[in-house]
C-alpha cells in the first residue's frame, strides 16, 4: 500500500494540471480519463467534432512513463484486422494457424482511442466486449492478456436503446460530454496559440511509473466503503428513481453491474485523493456514471444537485432539526405570553359584542393628571415603539381607562409613557390580535403581543419550568452545532478534489454555510429571548 497518501494526492492533482495544460475548459475530460486510467475502466466522450476529444487520449498517454497508444477512426467499412492486426500469412503457411501479428495495434496499446465507436461492426464489437470485461484478446488458440489501462472511445451521437451497441455502452463507466470553447478569453488563447497541442506535457518526474502502478492498484484494494456512505449511495440510487418514475418517458436503464463498478471507482477516487475511505464527496462522481443521454444526463444532475445540497453531509436532517428547535422556540415562547397575557371578556352592548380587558389583577399605578395606570411588558419581543426612540422597548405605561376605552372600540391610539421616560408621552396604537389578545402596534406596524405586570400567575407557567425549557433547548442547540462542525470538518478534509468539478462541491459549502448562518439566527432568537425573559423576571422582582 501507498505508504503517504497526502503525497499522493499532490502528485495526482499536479499531473492533472499537467495533463491539461493549454487545453481550455476540458478540465472535466482530463481528470475522468486519469481516473478511468487509474483504475482500469473505459470512458465515452460525447460532442460534436474537433472539440480535441482525441488530444484527450493522447495526452493520457503521457501520463505513464511506459506507455503505447493506439488510435483509430471508425467507419461502416472497417474491419478486425484495422483494429487488432493484419493475419500473418507465415503462420498461416507454415504452421496452418490463424493468427494476427498485433504489435502496433489495439492489443498491445496501453491507451486506446477509438473515434465514431457506433460505426463498428459486430465482429469488432464482439472482440471488444471480450477486451473490455476479461482484458485479455484471444489470438488464434492462444489468449493474450491485454496491457490496455484505458478506453476511451467517442461519438458525436449516442447509439440506440435497443441495438447491438448497448452492451459495449454500459460497459463505458465514465461518461463525459464535451462541447465547444465557450468562454471568450479561453476562445482567443486557442485560436491564437501555435505551440503544439500533441507534445508531451508531463515532467519526467511526475509519469507513473510500472512498480507504483502496481503498488497503487494494490492500496486501492484496501480502501473501505463506511456503512454511512453505504447508506448515501443507496439513498441517491432511491432519488435517481423516483425522478426516474416522475419522468417515464426517459430512457435510464441502470444496470447493477455499472453500480457494483461505480463502487470500486469511487474507492479509487477515495485513494488518489489521499484518503484510505470513501466519503460522500466521492459520491459525487457518480454524475459522471449513471446517465445515458442528454435528457437523463439532466435528470441525474438533478438528483446530484439535491444530493449535494441535503444528504451528501446530512444537511436536509440538520436543516429539519434547525426548523423543529425554532419551532420549540416558538412554542416556549407561545406557551410564555399565554401565561402572562391578559385575559379579555367579551360582553353585550346595545351595538353588539364588544371586548375589555381584564385588569383585575394588574398592579396599577397612580400619575398626577393621568390616574390609574397599567403597566405593559412587551412578551413577544422588544422593538422600539416610536420613531424618535431607538431602544428596545422594556415597558410601557398607559392609562388604565383609556385602554379599556380603546379596546372596547376596536382598537385606537392613546398617550403612553415608554420605558423610564417620564417627561413625555408618545403616542401609542393598541389593538386585539385574531385571537382577542393585547397587542401594541411598532413602527412598522407589526403587533406586539404584551401582558399586564402583576402578581405571578404560577398556575400557569413557573419560572423554573421556563428556565428548564429553555436550558433543554440549549443543549439540543449545542449537540447540533456539534454535528455541525464535526459535517464541515469532514467535508473540508476531502476538498479540493482531484476528480470534480467545483459546481457540485459549491453547493455543498452554500448549504453548509447556510446552515451555519441558520444556526446562528437561532441562537440570536434564543439570546433575544433570554434577554426578554430576564427583562420580564425583572419587572415582577421590582414590584
Amino acid at each position: 500500500m501507498y505508504d503517504d497518501n497526502p503525497r499522493l494526492a499532490t502528485r495526482i492533482t499536479r499531473l492533472v494540471e499537467a495533463l491539461s495544460t493549454g487545453v481550455y475548459e476540458r478540465d472535466r475530460a482530463f481528470k475522468l480519463c486519469l481516473l478511468a486510467a487509474l483504475t482500469g475502466e473505459s470512458v465515452f466522450l460525447l460532442g460534436p467534432p474537433g472539440i480535441g476529444k482525441s488530444l484527450v487520449a493522447r495526452r493520457i498517454m503521457h501520463a505513464f512513463e511506459e506507455s503505447s497508444a493506439f488510435e483509430y477512426l471508425m467507419n461502416r467499412f472497417s474491419t478486425p484486422e484495422e483494429l487488432f492486426g493484419p493475419l500473418s500469412i507465415q503462420a498461416l503457411k507454415d504452421e496452418g494457424r490463424y493468427v494476427r501479428l498485433t504489435e502496433g495495434y489495439l492489443p498491445e496499446a496501453t491507451v486506446v482511442f477509438l473515434d465514431e465507436i457506433w460505426k463498428a461492426g459486430p465482429a469488432i464489437l464482439n472482440t471488444l466486449l471480450t477486451v473490455v470485461n476479461e482484458k485479455v484478446y484471444r489470438n488464434g488458440n492462444q489468449t493474450l492478456k491485454v496491457p490496455m489501462r484505458l478506453l476511451i472511445t467517442a461519438s458525436n451521437e449516442l447509439p440506440e436503446g435497443d441495438s447491438s451497441l448497448e452492451p459495449l455502452y454500459d460497459r463505458m463507466l465514465l461518461r463525459v460530454y464535451a462541447d465547444r470553447v465557450s468562454q471568450k478569453q479561453h476562445f482567443k488563447v486557442m485560436v491564437s496559440d501555435h505551440a503544439d497541442m500533441y507534445a508531451d506535457p508531463v515532467p519526467d518526474g511526475l509519469k507513473i511509473t510500472e512498480s507504483e502502478y502496481a503498488q497503487w492498484q494494490q492500496g486501492v484494494h484496501q480502501v473501505s466503503l463506511p456503512e454511512s456512505c453505504f447508506e448515501k449511495i443507496y439513498q441517491l440510487k432511491l432519488l435517481v428513481e423516483e425522478r426516474q418514475e416522475e419522468h417515464p418517458e426517459l430512457d435510464l436503464y441502470i444496470s447493477d453491474r455499472r453500480w457494483k463498478k461505480s463502487v470500486a471507482l469511487l474507492k479509487a477516487s477515495a485513494y488518489y485523493n489521499g484518503r484510505m475511505a470513501v466519503s460522500p464527496t466521492d459520491i459525487l462522481i457518480l454524475r459522471n456514471c449513471l446517465w445515458r443521454d442528454l435528457p437523463t444526463r439532466e435528470l441525474v444532475q438533478a438528483a446530484m444537485s439535491q444530493y449535494a445540497r441535503e444528504l451528501a453531509f446530512e444537511q436536509g436532517e440538520m436543516r429539519q432539526q434547525l426548523l423543529f428547535l425554532h419551532a420549540e422556540l416558538d412554542r416556549l415562547s407561545a406557551q410564555r405570553a399565554d401565561a402572562l397575557v391578559p385575559r379579555t371578556v367579551r360582553t353585550a352592548a346595545l351595538r353588539g359584542e364588544r371586548y375589555e380587558l381584564d385588569l383585575n389583577e394588574a398592579t396599577l399605578v397612580n400619575r398626577a393628571g393621568v390616574g390609574e395606570m397599567v403597566i405593559l411588558l412587551p412578551l413577544t419581543g422588544q422593538p422600539p415603539l416610536h420613531a424618535e426612540l431607538e431602544e428596545p422597548t422594556t415597558q410601557v405605561r398607559i392609562s388604565a381607562t383609556e385602554l379599556q376605552k380603546r379596546i372596547a372600540q376596536g382598537g385606537g391610539t392613546l398617550p403612553g409613557f415608554i420605558n423610564d421616560h417620564d417627561n413625555r408621552s408618545y403616542p401609542l396604537r393598541v389593538a386585539l390580535d385574531a385571537q382577542q389578545r393585547l397587542v401594541l402596534k411598532d413602527n412598522a406596524n407589526r403587533e406586539l403581543l404584551v401582558g399586564a405586570l402583576g402578581p405571578w400567575p404560577v398556575s400557569r407557567l413557573t419560572r423554573q419550568e421556563w428556565q428548564e425549557s429553555l436550558a433543554g433547548l440549549t443543549v439540543q442547540v449545542q449537540q447540533l452545532e456539534r454535528r455541525l462542525l464535526e459535517q464541515r470538518a469532514q467535508f473540508n478534509r476531502t476538498v479540493p478534489h482531484n476528480f470534480l468539478d467545483t459546481d457540485l462541491t459549491d453547493m455543498v459549502t452554500e448549504s453548509l454555510d447556510q446552515l451555519a448562518e441558520q444556526m446562528l439566527t437561532l441562537r440570536q432568537s434564543m439570546a433575544d429571548a433570554e434577554r426578554l425573559w430576564q427583562t420580564i423576571q425583572s419587572a415582577y422582582d421590582a414590584q
